[in-house]
């Protein structure tokens, strides 16, 4: 039996993936650092930079020592931040055929409310720690006590 997909573009990745190396680093970090560290192009690390500056997650600083940085605390920002940033916000549609299906609406709203409980509970300082640590099994632990 397969379980659940849940997609996410990968700018989502990637932007998922910068805000980690940079709650990682707490310094700032410049396009080509992150370019190469996460074997992303350096145009693409820009792009999806900008969205992050946009979104007020980042600060992006000019010059020969400039980068990005990341302006909110770690524990301030979560997967779900990014997550619905890049994506939007999961939506369960009405059924097309106007069935009479409220309680399989009841189950997918459910659904819903859990998974976005459980990105928000994800917040980049504790993902940092548990990558430099090398304990990631934690967030298994995280999903479980859910």
């Amino acid at each position: 039996m397969r379980g659940l997909a849940v997609h996410f573009n990968i700018s989502t990745c990637y932007g998922l993936q910068i805000v980690l190396y940079l709650a990682q680093n707490r310094k700032i970090v410049s396009s080509t650092e992150l370019s190469e560290c996460l074997n992303i192009s350096q145009r693409y690390v820009i792009q999806i930079a900008k969205k992050l500056r946009d979104g007020q997650i980042i600060d992006s600083y000019a010059g020969m020592s400039g980068g990005y940085k990341l302006r909110l605390k770690a524990s301030a920002i979560s997967v779900y931040d990014i997550a619905v940033m890049f994506e939007g916000d999961i939506v369960i549609p009405k059924c097309i055929n106007q069935c009479d299906c409220e309680a399989l609406q009841i189950v997918l709203y459910r659904a819903k409310e859990h998974l976005d409980d459980y990105f928000k509970s994800l917040s980049f300082d504790k993902l940092a720690e548990m990558s430099i640590s090398g304990r990631a099994t934690e967030i298994l632990m995280i999903v479980e006590s859910m």
